[in-house]
């Protein structure tokens, strides 16, 4: 009779608990070699050493205690150790695939809040961005319960439609509009694509690569008129000429514990050259 390990012992060669191996043997993954009938003492051969490595390596990859199960029955036909593993390999690219997307979005938010502090809150400054592609859709109707509700089924039909990551939101407000009647008046609401995609669809709006004259703004997103009038009055003071409308665009919206809402935003307008 070969050498037999009682469950302590068992446990402490294989660093793991009493209760685990006491469940392998209740869902019948690892059954102890005997169990002496009057202490009902479990007792282990070397034999369960391996399998524990097995059932150890197998975890490693991710599979179920039911798919190690399975693998263990059938260690002798490779395809079926095969057709597990092929399975895992599937479930674990569409995780990474699924996890690298989080990190993007991430790292997109980290780079945009720390590019705002950067640059600065509530001060006008010059800067060159590169073309940027945005939905248009007809939702203006803000502070609005209505806006909420269609804000977040457009959001989910773009996520279907263009798969698209790292969206931002945005307004689209008429300089002219500000300049004649001094008032703000949402014209559309806008929302990023950061992928490519094609110019069929006919609410594509592309921003043209140039420089904008910009502020930041952390407030409350209901009261962002008085960045426009500062924007405007800096436009005026340095003779600067512009082109198109102003973009409203945000970054992070966030509730505090009293219930208030601040949004960390950017409005902007093209420089004529």
């Amino acid at each position: 009779m070969g050498t037999n390990f009682s469950i302590g012992e068992m446990s402490k060669l294989q660093n793991l608990s009493i209760q685990t191996l006491r469940y392998y043997d209740k869902v019948g993954l690892l059954k102890p070699s005997y169990i002496n009938e009057k202490s009902r003492y479990r007792y282990y051969s070397a034999k369960h050493l391996v399998i524990l490595d097995l059932i150890k390596q197998c975890k490693a990859m991710g599979l179920s205690l039911e798919e190690i199960k399975e693998l263990i029955e059938n260690y002798t036909s490779f395809d079926s150790i095969l057709n597990i593993i092929s399975k895992q390999k599937e479930m674990i690219d569409t995780k990474i695939k699924e996890l690298t997307i989080v990190k993007n979005n991430i790292n997109f938010l980290e780079q945009r809040i720390k590019n705002s502090l950067e640059e600065g809150i509530d001060h006008v400054f010059i800067k060159y961005n590169q073309e940027r592609k945005f939905i248009k859709y007809n939702n203006t109707k803000r502070y609005t319960e209505e806006f909420e509700i269609n804000l977040s089924e457009i959001l989910v039909s773009m996520e279907q439609k263009y798969s698209s990551s790292n969206k931002e939101l945005a307004f689209a407000v008429s300089y002219e509009d500000i300049k004649k009647y001094d008032e703000l008046i949402y014209n559309n609401m806008l929302i990023s694509v950061s992928e490519s995609i094609t110019n069929d669809d006919n609410n594509l709006i592309t921003l043209p690569k140039g420089e904008y004259i910009t502020l930041n703004f952390d407030d409350d997103y209901k009261d962002t008129s008085k960045y426009y009038k500062t924007l405007i009055e800096y436009m005026d003071k340095n003779n600067v000429e512009v082109s198109g409308d102003f973009y409203e665009v945000y970054i992070m919206t966030r509730v505090g514990n009293d219930g208030k809402e601040r949004s960390l935003g950017q409005i902007q307008i093209l420089k004529k050259k």
